[in-house]
């Protein structure tokens, strides 16, 4: 049962992924209209007002009755690291910006040893070259790597992203999905709009095309509202490091979709890259499943009884 449970919550992070992937390939088309932070405004504030509009109640409940250092640095975690990761684009080569912004599985676990005393396991090591590798293969296509001020600046957003996916994870039993969900956007949108104001052109938004709309459309709903949730959901069952491993599979979609959309062909390096990359997002899950199981056999009879009753009372009510 722990199993087939923990491969759903995967899956929901596996969609996400799939939304992250399909978000690259759009906004390549809304950035022929809308510059990076407005389009990134535009984004997360109807993000923001959507999740309010439908959750608003819940939302304001979960934060009065938690504590802004639980919920706070949420926000502005993830609020930095779109930004960087957006500036990386900018500075640097989509294959070099890709590679090392797809990194966040590096971080996850030395975060969470930290902050949440979890575990740092010999297979996690193992998982993350494999995944390095894959990642490599995949986003290099042929090509290589350079290192210079966009590439650091891609490494600190995905040691940003990292950090925003343990700090969401610690701080969902007190304020719930929902809530997390709109402090992560509610942050992006202002850092994102405090940015467009000072560094970009205020776009005309009455020329603004109905296909660059529907484009930011998509980045609200599908992108950040349904992406945010499925892996505010997902992290209330499974651990962070297995999550961020799970969302090394979004530059396979990429690549997919771009084959499709924009003719973007991959080398047999980066075939092979992004079927490493999924073999090890699998076996991440089921390595997870196992722990778990492991772990509940070792519980005493009367706590295993009770495991997890805390969370099913809550969302029950």
């Amino acid at each position: 049962m722990t199993q087939g449970k923990n491969m759903v919550f995967a899956a929901f992070v596996v969609v996400q992924a799939i939304f992250y992937g399909a978000d690259n390939v759009v906004m390549k088309i809304a950035y022929d209209e809308i510059s990076p932070l407005w389009c990134q405004t535009l984004r997360f504030g109807l993000a923001f007002a959507l999740f309010m509009l439908l959750f608003g109640k819940q939302i304001v409940a979960g934060l009065r009755k938690s504590s802004p250092r639980v919920w706070l640095p949420v926000g502005v975690v993830y609020a930095v690291a779109f930004i960087t990761s957006a500036l990386a684009v900018d500075m640097t080569s989509a294959t070099n910006a890709g590679f090392f912004i797809s990194l966040p599985m590096l971080f996850t676990p030395v975060i969470a040893l930290v902050l949440m005393r979890r575990t740092y396991r010999l297979s996690t090591v193992v998982l993350q070259m494999a995944v390095l590798a894959g990642l490599y293969l995949l986003c290099c296509n042929g090509g290589a790597l350079s290192f210079g001020m966009g590439e650091f600046v891609g490494l600190g957003s995905s040691a940003l992203f990292a950090l925003g996916i343990v700090l969401s994870e610690r701080g969902l039993d007190e304020i719930g999905p929902a809530a997390m969900s709109a402090v992560q956007t509610g942050g992006a949108f202002l850092f994102s709009l405090g940015g467009a104001v000072a560094t970009e052109q205020t776009p005309v938004f009455t020329e603004i095309s109905a296909g660059a709309w529907v484009s930011v459309a998509f980045l609200a709903v599908a992108g950040t509202c349904l992406a945010f949730w499925l892996q505010n959901k997902a992290l209330a069952h499974i651990p962070a490091a297995t999550v961020s491993v799970i969302l090394c599979s979004e530059p396979v979609v990429t690549a997919i979709i771009s084959f499709f959309a924009l003719g973007e062909v991959l080398s047999p390096m980066g075939i092979l890259g992004a079927a490493i990359i999924v073999g090890c997002t699998i076996a991440a899950t089921l390595l997870d499943s196992r722990a778990e199981a492991d772990q509940a056999e070792d519980l005493p009879a009367f706590d295993h009884a009770f495991d997890g009753a805390p969370a099913r009372i809550e969302h029950m009510m």
